[in-house]
C-alpha cells in the first residue's frame, strides 16, 4: 500500500483502552511508525478523528491547516493524511487503515477508491477471523457432546443388554407359569402380558438402537465441521430418544410388577369342606387395616350353615379381591359407604354370593369389559387391570362356577358369584416344579 501511493508510511492502527498502536506499519523508507508501537488518546492524532467520526480523513497539508498544525503526527514530519476506519463485524471500530507523507499530497480519487477496497477486504477478514473463533468454540463444545454421547451410548448399550435379558427372563417364567397349568386358562393372561410388554421393550430397544446409529453419524460429521443448528438437532434428537426410552422402561418394569403379582396368587390343591360365613369372615379379619384406612364398612349377612365342599382358599382370594375392588373404585375421593357380602342356596346345589356397593356404579360402556385383562380407569395412577381378570379365572377355572358384574347407573355396583356348593371333582395332574420367584 505504501509503495502504491508513494508514501514513507503505510499503517494499520488498532485502537487500545485509552490508547492507540500501531499494528502492521510499512517498511517503506522514510517510516518514523514502529510496530506495536503505541500512542495515547485524546492528543490530537489524525486517526482520532477518523474513529469518533467513522468517515474519511484526507490532510492535504497539516501545515497550512490550522486545525492539523499542531497534531502529534506533524512532530513526526508526518504533515500528509488519508485514512478511513476498520470496524469489526459487530460495527464497534477496530481502529483504522491510512498512508502519511512527509510532503503535501491532494490524493485523487482514485487513490480514495484503492483505499476503501483495502477497508472492505481487511473487513471480511475479520468477518472470517469471527467465524473461526466461533468454528472453534463449536468444535470445543461438539467434542464435549460428543464425550457425553459416548458416555450416554454405553449406558443405551447397557440398557439395552438388560432389556433383552428381562424379556428372556420374562419368557422363561411364561413357559413356566403354562407348565404348571396354574389356572387352566392362564395361556390368556400370559399372552396378554406378553403383547403389552412388546410394546415397551420393542420402543426402547427402537429408541437405543436409532440413538446409537445417529451418535455415530454424528462422529463422521464433526471431522467434516459441525453446524450449531445440526448440534441442536442432535441434541433434540438425543433428547427425545431418551425420553422414548424412560417412559418405555417406566412402563415395562409397571407391566411386569403386576405379572408378578399374577404369578403370586398361587392356586393350591386345598379341597376341603367349610362353612361359607365362616370364610367370609376370615378374609374381612385379615382387610381390617386397609378398611381402617379407608373409612369405608363392610357388611357380611351370609348367616352360619351353609357348607361346602370346594376349594377356601381361592375363594378367600377372590372375595378378597372383589372387596378391594370395591373400596378403591367404588366411592369418590373424600366420601365412604358401604360394602355388603350376602349369599343364598338355590334349588340346583349352587350358593350365589353377592358382594355390593352404595357407590358410583360403573358406567354401562365399561361394565361389559371389567373382566378383560388390563383393563382399568386408574392407568398410571397405580391399576394394572388384572385383578377382576384374575378373580374371573379362579371363579371359572378353579371354582367351577361363574361371576356376573351388574349396575344401576349410579346406584352402586353388584358383582354376583354363582358357585357349585360340591365342586366337581378334579383330574389329578403331576406335580408341578416351584414358580420362579
Amino acid at each position: 500500500m505504501a509503495g502504491i501511493f508513494d508514501v514513507p508510511a503505510g499503517l494499520i492502527m488498532r485502537v487500545l483502552p485509552e490508547q492507540i498502536e500501531v499494528l502492521v506499519s510499512s517498511h517503506s523508507e522514510g517510516n518514523p511508525y514502529e510496530h506495536e508501537e503505541k500512542a495515547k488518546l485524546n492528543t490530537g492524532l489524525y486517526c482520532e478523528t477518523v474513529m469518533a467520526t467513522r468517515g474519511l480523513l484526507h490532510v492535504p497539508d497539516a501545515l497550512e491547516d490550522e486545525e492539523w498544525r499542531h497534531n502529534p503526527d506533524v512532530a513526526l514530519n508526518m504533515i500528509s493524511y488519508l485514512g478511513v476506519p476498520l470496524l469489526w463485524p459487530d460495527n464497534e471500530v477496530f481502529g483504522t487503515i491510512c498512508v502519511l507523507d512527509s510532503k503535501k499530497r491532494n490524493y485523487h480519487q482514485k487513490y480514495v477508491e484503492l483505499l476503501w477496497e483495502i477497508k472492505k477486504s481487511i473487513e471480511r477478514d475479520f468477518v472470517l477471523m469471527q467465524q473461526q473463533e466461533q468454528l472453534v468454540a463449536s468444535n470445543t463444545e461438539l467434542r464435549h457432546a460428543v464425550r457425553q454421547q459416548e458416555a450416554f451410548s454405553l449406558k443405551l448399550a447397557q440398557s439395552n443388554q438388560d432389556l433383552h435379558a428381562a424379556l428372556m427372563r420374562l419368557t422363561s417364567l411364561q413357559e413356566e407359569l403354562l407348565r404348571t397349568e396354574k389356572l387352566s386358562a392362564l395361556g390368556s393372561v400370559v399372552a396378554g402380558i406378553s403383547h403389552e410388554l412388546n410394546t415397551p421393550i420393542g420402543n426402547g430397544l427402537l429408541a437405543a438402537s436409532t440413538l446409537q446409529s445417529r451418535a455415530a453419524e454424528f462422529a463422521l460429521e464433526m471431522e467434516r465441521g459441525l453446524t450449531r443448528s445440526r448440534m441442536r438437532e442432535f441434541a433434540g434428537t438425543v433428547e427425545q430418544g431418551a425420553g422414548i426410552l424412560m417412559r418405555s422402561l417406566d412402563h415395562a418394569a409397571k407391566l411386569v410388577g403386576s405379572f408378578k403379582e399374577v404369578v403370586d396368587e398361587q392356586a393350591a390343591d386345598g379341597r376341603q369342606r367349610f362353612d361359607l360365613g365362616e370364610a367370609v369372615r376370615d378374609v374381612l379379619a385379615g382387610l381390617d387395616a386397609v378398611l381402617d384406612d379407608s373409612g369405608n364398612r363392610v357388611v357380611c349377612t351370609i348367616p352360619e350353615g351353609i357348607q361346602m365342599d370346594s376349594y377356601p382358599d381361592q375363594l378367600r382370594q377372590v372375595l378378597a379381591q372383589l372387596i378391594a375392588n370395591a373400596v378403591q373404585h367404588a366411592f369418590l375421593p373424600g366420601l365412604s359407604g358401604t360394602v355388603t357380602i350376602a349369599a343364598k342356596r338355590d334349588g340346583d346345589g349352587q350358593v350365589a354370593i353377592t358382594v355390593s356397593d352404595d357407590g358410583i356404579g360403573i358406567p354401562p360402556d365399561n361394565l361389559a369389559r371389567v373382566f378383560d385383562p388390563f383393563f382399568t380407569t386408574r392407568m398410571g395412577k397405580g391399576g394394572s387391570g388384572l385383578g377382576l381378570h384374575i378373580v374371573y379365572k379362579l371363579v371359572t377355572a378353579s371354582l367351577h362356577g361363574k361371576i356376573e358384574a351388574g349396575s344401576g347407573g349410579g346406584a352402586g355396583a353388584c358383582f354376583t358369584v354363582t358357585l357349585p356348593v360340591s365342586a366337581p371333582a378334579a383330574l389329578r395332574k403331576p406335580q408341578a416344579q416351584p414358580l420362579l420367584s
